[in-house]
């Protein structure tokens, strides 16, 4: 990845991304990019204030090795980030990639052993297996704030 990779776009969607662009083919109307991060731009008027993130642009694509593809019809602008914006975003790509590979992986709850266990049980009985099997699941989320509190009614309708 060399700087003349890295591109910023403005998109008609008013979304504007930082992404290594792998190939642009004029002739399809394709540009190959990977690692898409959305630029999050946030003023604060009263401090006279510009606060910036960087997020994958992707919902549910935080791999920022993926590829994916861009239109070039729907692209307002673009140009090569400065050199600030480009250490910000070398900075975020590693964070990502660290947060990924030091992601445990949750154990998920057999939906099988649900199906099945549904039948032989009453509710009361049920209830009680569905909290045993949810109690061995890992919630030790490192992301989540220490200020919130974990709220499981118990006989709640909504």
């Amino acid at each position: 990845m060399t700087k003349n990779d890295i591109k910023q776009f403005k998109l008609t969607n008013d979304d504007e991304i930082i992404c290594e662009v792998l190939h642009w083919d004029d002739d399809e109307g394709t540009i190959i990019i990977r690692g898409a991060l959305r630029i999050i731009n946030v003023e604060d008027f009263s401090r006279g204030a510009r606060f910036y993130a960087f997020r994958p642009w992707m919902v549910f694509q935080d791999n920022p090795e993926e590829l994916s593809t861009i239109n070039p019809g729907h692209i307002i602008a673009e140009c090569t980030p400065s050199a600030e914006i480009l250490k910000h975003y070398a900075s975020s790509l590693l964070q990502i990639k660290e947060q990924l590979r030091t992601k445990r992986k949750k154990k998920d709850v057999p939906l099988e052993d649900v199906v099945s266990k549904m039948d032989e049980m009453d509710e009361e009985e049920f209830e009680q297996y569905m909290d045993m099997m949810l109690s061995e699941i890992d919630t030790n989320d490192s992301d989540m704030p220490e200020n919130v509190i974990k709220f499981k009614p118990k006989n709640t309708l909504h």
